[in-house]
């Protein structure tokens, strides 16, 4: 069975479900955690992490550009999952119908607000656009959306419990943090037979997370090295202190300690060099 015929028969699973829910019962299930141990929508726990199902297993076969976050957050799992309800009352969908149903619902959700503006940013500012011979890197979560998948290191939407409060789980780059079995399994479950699909694409993690994950992948000889393109902040729209540092919109020595200029800055001159390496492959 193909991953998209699996993602077709994961969603049957819940359709009657999530149909029968209505618009706000979708988005409380979503913003206090309760789908975590919902018995149709939950996708495990293991201490103070949890997931829960929404659409976010098709995969665009045809791409040469993967686009690697940390886990959906509750604004695009909530958006996936009601773009999906919306197309189940329609009507009974057929596996053609279901399978346009799921590719729409992750296209519409994923990285959803503010993040794809600032993803373009950093990616232009290094010159993916160039690599990728693209005007705007914008162009992949718009007119060359085609060229994109888009996926997480974690699928599902993983949420951290604190103080009996589910909150979305914004990731870790050490081995400790990437010890919850409940990630481990994701890994081994699901990104890397994810990642099998792609040989010859361009693999972006967002952020450090993503990007140690793809190391370790890379280390255990699952995803080639070369094609990963690390460095990139996350593109989360709480980060501008961060972003401005990557985009050398301030100086530098006058970075605020919490923003790890220094860290930004060694990420950002590897992937610089790495960028330009490439550009002088390509056009020579």
């Amino acid at each position: 069975m193909s991953l998209n015929q699996k993602a077709i028969v994961a969603a049957r699973q819940i359709a009657d479900f999530l149909a029968a829910m209505k618009t706000d019962q979708v988005t409380r299930g979503v913003e206090n955690g309760s789908f975590v141990s919902d018995q149709h929508f939950g996708r495990g726990r293991h201490g103070e992490l949890g997931a829960f199902y929404s659409p976010f297993d098709w995969i665009n076969t045809d791409a040469d550009i993967v686009i690697v976050g940390i886990t959906p957050g509750m604004r695009q799992a909530e958006t996936a999952l009601l773009r999906l309800r919306q197309k189940l009352l329609g009507s009974r969908l057929d596996d053609q119908a279901m399978a346009s149903a799921l590719s729409d619902a992750k296209k519409a959700a994923s990285f959803e607000g503010p993040m794809r503006s600032i993803a373009a940013q950093l990616m232009d500012h290094f010159g993916f656009n160039k690599l990728f011979n693209l005007e705007t890197t914008a162009e992949l979560f718009g007119t060359a959306a085609n060229r994109a998948h888009y996926t997480s290191v974690y699928r599902y939407p993983v949420l951290k419990e604190k103080g009996h409060q589910w909150r979305n789980y914004s990731g870790g780059e050490n081995p400790k943090s990437r010890a919850n079995p409940l990630l481990v399994r994701f890994v081994e479950e699901y990104l890397i037979p994810e990642l099998n699909c792609f040989k010859r694409a361009w693999i972006v993690p967002f952020g450090p997370t993503p990007a140690a994950v793809l190391h370790d992948l890379g280390k255990r000889g699952i995803v080639d090295k070369a094609r990963i393109l690390s460095g990139l902040n996350h593109p989360s729209g709480e980060q501008w202190n961060r972003h401005n540092c990557q985009l050398d919109r301030v100086d530098h020595a006058d970075c605020a300690k919490n923003v790890g200029c220094g860290k930004v800055q060694d990420r950002s001159r590897a992937l610089r060099s790495r960028i330009t390496e490439l550009l002088g492959q390509q056009n020579g």
